[in-house]
């Protein structure tokens, strides 16, 4: 993956970053999520390692969301360590889809 591209993405998605946006998120989301799908939508499939050093936040933190956003299938993960936004998440950061509608998957806590 071209460095540069990493470089600009740690600028664009700062969550810090006071942008508004016109989502529809749940209670069960942190503001943190945002950024997350962002970066991920924005690169294609990556590890959380990756998504931790442009987002800005701890690596093991990063982890925890992903396992969240996997289990309201909004984000899913190859099996190898790589995640990548669902067609559920791309509607969600379209502002076409109300996360609070969205169930966790079947036997899942």
């Amino acid at each position: 993956m071209d460095s540069n591209i990493l470089n600009n993405a740690r600028y664009l998605f700062n969550p810090s970053c006071n942008v508004p946006r016109m989502r529809k998120r749940a209670s069960w989301m942190k503001p943190s999520d945002d950024p997350i799908l962002e970066f991920i939508e924005h690169v294609g499939e990556v590890t959380p390692s990756v998504i931790a050093r442009n987002v800005d936040l701890h690596r093991k933190y990063v982890s925890r969301r992903l396992r969240e956003l996997v289990e309201y299938s909004v984000v899913e993960t190859s099996g190898d360590g790589f995640y990548r936004v669902t067609e559920l998440g791309e509607q969600y950061l379209a502002g076409d889809l109300d996360a609070s509608e969205l169930e966790k998957e079947e036997g899942e806590d």
